[in-house]
């Protein structure tokens, strides 16, 4: 995207430290917390609609295409609070300062019919990032930047963007129903949802080599693939491996059946002055998004990443990258997760760079958790699902402010 040719927005509009103060109250917000209101009263009385139209006698084998009824999906981002026209909040204080985006936001309306499941299946919402710019500037002094090595590599095409409990999907209190196997379906009708922003925090200043640069520009380009999808689990999905207690995706056992795909692009980028007091050394931001998050008349074919560990929080890495390549290349913060061995990570990451010097890239202890790799990152074999469509207006979201909308109603 060139920033040149967007309308600046919020030139001089970031909230001052006062101003700021109501949005800090806020607890910190993980994937689980995340639009985790009360569902409004329309879509409540549709559940108890639903759930009093109760099934007797036997019991239909559940398969997706007979028994799950897509009402809707709904892609938008979620615009500024009533009465301001801010759509990215900046926080200046002394030390550090942190900015927030917009929301995107995920909504899917379904009901299923009533039915008995043979097998474990989850009915759910991933996501995955297929690409990612995430660069800090200090001055002349060089950049930070966060990168996800099987994608900066090419190993991977995508990285899940899953919470880390439960792979592929978004989150397990929102994004996601568990079938049983011999476990009853009551016909009725349900909501999956969930919300994502970025909210940064990053000092105003870095070192390298005994001198201190000021922060000037941040950049944050990523892009986002969601899918709606139905997984019928294989005949034996142990949980070895994984501390938990969700049923977790295997592409030798699991076979997954796609219904909608989604995706979603996020620009922005913001310049800074600190040689200006607190509350004024955020001189420009460019927010406008080209791309609005849009439901997909195709679907293509999901790579294997793109449903499988590690996930963006635990794979990312921290490095600063120095003008001046006299002065040694800084790993600041290590991966949780890779899927190569740390030596084959540490020159995947710093081969070719131009630096002799590397700071921070030994073996740390403990080393990060180890995941497969798949070379060549495999296609999963594409099951579609036709399913039947039961238009339904979506409840009106109890956020405020929805600045733009993309609605799928199959009318």
């Amino acid at each position: 995207m060139n920033f040149d040719d967007q309308l600046l927005h919020n030139e001089t509009q970031h909230l001052s430290e006062a101003e700021w103060e109501p949005y800090e109250a806020c607890p910190r917000i993980d994937k689980d917390v995340l639009d985790n209101q009360q569902l409004d009263d329309d879509v409540r009385k549709l559940q108890q609609e639903g759930n009093s139209n109760d099934a007797s006698g036997l019991l239909e084998t559940f398969q997706p295409e007979a028994h799950i009824n897509l009402h809707y999906v709904r892609v938008y981002y979620c615009g500024p609070q009533p009465g301001s026209n801010k759509t990215t909040r900046v926080s200046e204080r002394p030390q550090l300062m942190q900015w927030r985006g917009e929301h995107f936001k995920c909504r899917v309306g379904f009901s299923f019919e009533a039915s008995m499941p043979k097998s474990n299946w989850t009915v759910g919402l991933a996501q995955a990032c297929d690409y990612i710019d995430l660069k800090n500037t200090f001055e002349r002094g060089g950049s930070y930047c966060w990168e996800f090595q099987p994608l900066k590599t090419g190993l991977h095409s995508m990285v899940n963007d899953s919470n880390g409990t439960q792979w592929p999907f978004y989150s397990h209190k929102s994004s996601m129903i568990d079938l049983r196997s011999g476990s009853r379906i009551r016909p009725g009708f349900h909501e999956l949802r969930f919300s994502d922003y970025f909210y940064p925090t990053m000092h105003w200043q870095a070192e390298s080599e005994g001198f201190q640069y000021h922060l000037t520009n941040v950049i944050r380009r990523q892009g986002f693939k969601v899918w709606f999808i139905v997984i019928k689990r294989g005949p034996s999905n142990p949980m070895d491996g994984y501390i938990t207690r969700y049923l977790q995706y295997r592409p030798s056992t699991d076979e997954p059946y796609v219904i909608k795909a989604m995706e979603w692009r996020y620009n922005i980028e913001l310049n800074f002055d600190c040689l200006q007091p607190l509350g004024s050394r955020c001189t420009a931001i460019f927010d406008k998004q080209e791309e609005q998050p849009r439901v997909l008349n195709s679907i293509d074919p999901i790579p294997t990443s793109a449903l499988v560990p590690p996930n963006c929080n635990a794979c990312q890495s921290l490095i600063f990258y120095p003008t001046n390549r006299n002065h040694p290349l800084v790993l600041k913060k290590t991966p949780e997760d890779i899927v190569v061995p740390w030596n084959e990570w540490r020159s995947s990451m710093t081969s070719g760079r131009g630096y002799d010097r590397l700071l921070g890239f030994e073996q740390p202890q403990p080393l990060p958790n180890m995941y497969k790799c798949y070379p060549g990152d495999p296609k999963i074999p594409l099951r579609l699902l036709n399913l039947k469509h039961r238009p339904r207006e979506p409840a009106p979201d109890p956020d405020f402010g929805v600045r733009t909308s993309v609605i799928n109603r199959f009318q």
